[in-house]
């Protein structure tokens, strides 16, 4: 069975929370959202476990409980949280930790047991003079079957991270008991908007990647390319400095945490491709790369469609049907190269003819000797501006009508994927009629266009080649210009683009040399959307201003750097101090479990299973209130790195902000970052459903009746909050809810919101104006959770 449980919260005993908080209306708004198993929370507060004894009856086997008066089928486990305050070194520690106990009566002998350390009864979360290795002691000795672990482990407060009493890792806080420890409560690098990424559907923005792309990736290791499918995008708003590298072969605005494809600059030897970050190539020498070891598809024959004509006769309407063409590759690329760069097709009635035209006779003779090798027999003759060639082929036109019209033209996917060797072939026959050799021996290439589809086809034709290319634009759309072929001036009719094909392909960065406005390498102020891909191979081919390079992608597993949480669980609860359903289960874990026990429940966490275990579900971690360094008062917020240039000072009136996660994790990484774990667990980012509707409503809190009517048509349709957001299929959600509140619906259950991070106590805010990472299946990493 599939087991969504939130197993930390707070009773009416702890400081600000709810009245509410009882154990039926907590297993009402549970059953709601769809929770099977809540934690009791507070189990250390005597009054509390007299009201658990008095509403629950246990589950006989499970070390489970439920309501005495069955009215909902929802589960409680004993559990609950306490705080630890201890002298350590010169600081004041202030940790708190969860407790999952697997009965009411192991909760009366941990409670005996801490008595001594401070009053449990003055609050549902008491505050112990205790270490954190003492605590492990009282509660495993009073019962052996007892869990412990952090709980939010990354607030600045209270936490075993905390960046303002907290330490820098599991062992220093546990020290001997940590062995005792296997999990731990999470609680709650980009380009520039103008940077395009190459997907097997063309050249994108960042943020236009989807999840049904593959995006153009370098293995490293063999240099080869390689399209993989995106494990992530990330988009967001960003306010601060960035890395800025511009050569005549370099354009890069990247985020300063970024990462660079790069080879050590050495002369004598060639060193391996890495990556690093940018802050830390900043001024050094460098050798980048823009080309890559291409392994397409070898094809002895290539397929034209079959297709249906009208039959010639003026006696006779129907049509007949002509059957699809295998022809020899190696003429058909000649002939199709040629024909991109040179042809165009017409109709006129039944005839449908195919063009070729240009100003060398030989060239044109040649074409049609490949042609009759294909079957068909094209005429060469003159024309005003040189040489035509034409042939009447009613397939062969139904085929090239797709690319016909200059500003149309395209190169298909099946020419594309083709191998090396072959688009070799392609390339030079379309060379041959548009292209131009310039310079002082004629060694550069380049060729005009004005279908940004095709400038767009051959820089990526270009990289498998071996080579690269760039483009810049050649006319603008309305320029006036003279034709010595038409002898005449002529208005542009688009926009038209020069693409230049490069064979040497590592340009060598040395920051003494880049000393003019058209070479620089600098830190730069911007503000605007930047955004990422995350592929396995960490590498992706990007341009800017038209100019390629490999460059390094973003990972979502900050955390994953910490090579101490390698061996912990990271497991994600409410911490909620309302049962309301937009508090409660807006974390959670989720498990597939044959018989729901305590017992089961805790070796899936212990084992790390992820056959049991299946994800968590948590807010986007820009929503929690202490994301970015910021200081409420001056509403100052930053990311990690413009905080640390800051040394934290608040830009505004100079005084220390509160570090957010971001700086703490950053200050505790002991691993590169992109740096991915084996066997974590998943998770799925949503928002809850109250909060959804309250956003597309409009100025209107969660808990309004505008809100609770739609909530309450939904979940009264579906079953749960949880099936409202994870498992009804678009088109029932389409039905019930409308466009908009399910348009909404599918954007959380995507993780395609942006976020304004939150600072200093303040929430992140949610806007679904915007766009934000995507992840369409369980993901992986602490930094997600926190």
């Amino acid at each position: 069975m599939r087991v969504f449980a939130d197993l930390q919260l707070h009773s009416p005993y702890s400081r600000a929370t709810s009245k509410n908080m009882n154990l039926k209306e907590l297993a009402h708004f549970a059953s709601m959202k769809g929770l099977n198993l809540v934690g009791t929370g507070d189990c250390t507060h005597p009054d509390w476990r007299k009201e658990i004894r008095t509403d629950l009856q246990d589950v006989p086997g499970s070390g489970l409980y439920r309501l005495r008066d069955g009215t909902v089928h929802v589960q409680y486990m004993i559990t609950g949280e306490v705080n630890t305050t201890f002298q350590l070194g010169e600081k004041s520690r202030r940790i708190h930790h969860c407790l999952l106990v697997p009965s009411i009566e192991s909760a009366d002998a941990v409670s005996d047991r801490l008595a001594k350390y401070g009053n449990l009864a003055s609050d549902g979360r008491p505050t112990l003079r205790a270490t954190a290795p003492e605590l492990v002691d009282e509660v495993l000795e009073a019962d052996g079957q007892c869990v412990i672990f952090p709980a939010h482990a990354w607030t600045p407060w209270f936490s075993l991270f905390g960046a303002n009493n907290g330490f820098n890792s599991l062992i220093d806080c546990y020290q001997d008991r940590s062995d005792k420890i296997f999990a731990l409560e999470t609680g709650m690098s980009c380009y520039d908007e103008r940077t395009d990424v190459l997907t097997n559907r063309g050249w994108k923005r960042v943020y236009d990647v989807d999840y049904h792309d593959e995006v153009c990736t370098l293995n490293l290791e063999s240099e080869t390319i390689e399209f993989q499918k995106p494990v992530d995008v990330f988009v967001y708003d960003y306010h601060g400095v960035m890395y800025e590298l511009k050569t005549q072969r370099v354009d890069l605005l990247v985020t300063p945490n970024h990462r660079l494809v790069y080879r050590p600059c050495d002369f004598r030897r060639r060193r391996d491709l890495r990556l690093g970050d940018a802050r830390a190539l900043f001024r050094k020498s460098k050798r980048l790369k823009k080309d890559g070891a291409w392994r397409g598809v070898d094809s002895e024959t290539f397929l034209i469609p079959g297709t249906q004509v009208r039959h010639g006769s003026r006696h006779y309407s129907g049509v007949r049907t002509v059957n699809e063409m295998h022809l020899p590759v190696i003429p058909w690329l000649k002939f199709f190269g040629f024909w991109v760069a040179e042809g165009w097709v017409t109709k006129a009635r039944n005839e449908y003819s195919v063009y070729l035209s240009n100003g060398s006779l030989k060239l044109l003779t040649q074409m049609r000797q490949i042609l009759k090798t294909l079957g068909f027999n094209p005429i060469v003759a003159k024309d005003r501006t040189g040489y035509r060639l034409r042939m009447r082929d009613a397939q062969l036109f139904d085929y090239l009508k797709q690319f016909s019209g200059a500003a149309n033209k395209f190169v298909p996917d099946d020419v594309k994927s083709l191998s090396r060797n072959l688009l070799r072939i392609f390339f030079e026959w379309y060379i041959r009629g548009d292209g131009r050799r310039y310079g002082r021996n004629k060694k550069g290439l380049s060729a005009t266009t004005i279908s940004v589809r095709l400038r767009d086809d051959l820089q990526e034709i270009a990289l498998k080649l071996g080579m690269s290319a760039y483009f810049k634009l050649h006319r603008k759309k309305g320029t006036l210009f003279f034709s010595p072929s038409g002898g005449k001036n002529y208005r542009q009719s688009e926009d038209s683009w020069t693409i230049y094909f490069i064979r040497k392909n590592e340009p060598i960065v040395i920051p003494s040399k880049l000393n003019d406005s058209n070479r620089t390498e600098r830190w730069s102020s911007y503000g605007g959307i930047v955004s990422c891909v995350s592929v396995p191979n960490k590498t992706v081919y990007v341009r800017r201003n038209g100019v390629p390079v490999w460059s390094g992608n973003s990972d979502p597993g900050m955390n994953w750097r910490l090579s101490q949480l390698d061996r912990l669980c990271l497991v994600s609860n409410s911490d909620a101090h309302s049962a309301w359903p937009w508090r409660l289960g807006r974390e959670a874990n989720v498990f597939h479990l044959e018989h729901l026990t305590y017992h089961n429940l805790v070796d899936a966490i212990r084992d790390k299973d992820p056959k049991r275990f299946l994800f968590t579900i948590e807010t986007s971690p820009a929503y929690g209130k202490y994301h970015w360094t910021g200081h409420r008062e001056c509403q100052v917020s930053m990311s990690a790195r413009d905080a640390l240039r800051l040394e934290d000072k608040c830009p505004k009136c100079g005084k220390r902000m509160t570090r957010g996660v971001e700086e703490r994790i950053e200050e505790l990484a002991d691993r590169p970052e992109g740096y991915m774990p084996k066997n974590a667990i998943g998770y799925r980012h949503l928002l809850p459903l109250s909060e959804i509707i309250a956003i597309v409503v409009g100025d209107v809190k969660p808990g309004s009746m505008k809100v609770w009517d739609k909530y309450n048509m939904l979940v009264g349709k579906f079953g749960s909050e949880y099936s409202v957001m994870l498992d009804v299929p678009e088109d029932q959600l389409l039905q019930v809810a409308g466009p908009e509140i399910s348009g909404a619906i599918l954007r959380v259950r995507n993780d395609d919101i942006f976020v304004e991070p939150g600072y200093d106590g303040v929430y992140g805010k949610p806007d679904l104006k915007k766009p934000a990472p995507v992840k369409k299946t369980a993901g992986l990493g602490l930094e997600q959770f926190v």
